[in-house]
């Protein structure tokens, strides 16, 4: 059985996350900058752009996320923090806020395509949720695709329902079809 470990993003293992999104083009190289930014600056900056804005965000000491080894091998990714540190939901007309309860969110992911259908994506949910939780959260939400058919990955870079599902999340919200709002209490 492979060991996997799942650990923060560290100017350390920057290199790690960057073999990582190198890999597939990561979301068309995005560097999971998306939710961060708005769109105006996230079309400005191009990839080498992203690239550096999310080097810059790490180096200030800021754990974007974490990574996923899979016998030493960087295999799988995922952001989690305050639903507030990703300026994109202020102005989304799908995923503002449920409420005014404070929570966590998860909005992306990406897995080596050599580490796919092996289960990495639930390993990554629970990582994350414990990561929150360590953090002071109560509430993780996510914003995943519902889909029945096989999906392109550019498609589920925000999870699939059905993990999440797995892993105890409940929708609270849809504002668009394919697009359940879901949370978990940890």
């Amino acid at each position: 059985m492979a060991k996997i470990e799942i650990l923060p993003l560290t100017p350390e293992r920057w290199t790690d996350f960057e073999k990582l999104f190198l890999s597939n083009a990561t979301c068309s190289g995005c560097w999971c900058m998306w939710w961060r930014i708005k769109n105006k600056e996230f079309n400005t900056l191009g990839k080498d752009g992203l690239k550096e804005a999310m080097r810059t965000i790490v180096h200030r000491g800021v754990e974007a996320g974490l990574i996923a080894y899979v016998d030493g091998f960087p295999a799988g990714w995922v952001t989690v923090a305050p639903r507030a540190d990703y300026i994109r939901f202020e102005t989304s007309r799908f995923f503002y806020p449920v409420d005014d309860q404070p929570v966590w969110s998860i909005p992306c992911f990406f897995v080596h395509h050599d580490y796919r259908h092996q289960g990495l994506m639930i390993k990554l949910i629970e990582a994350a949720e414990q990561y929150a939780k360590i953090h002071g959260a109560d509430i993780v939400e996510s914003y995943p695709y519902e889909t029945d058919k096989k999906t392109g990955s550019a498609d589920i870079f925000t999870g699939v329902s059905t993990t999440f599902k797995s892993a105890g999340y409940v929708e609270v919200a849809r504002r668009k079809p394919t697009r359940p709002i879901m949370r978990k209490k940890i």
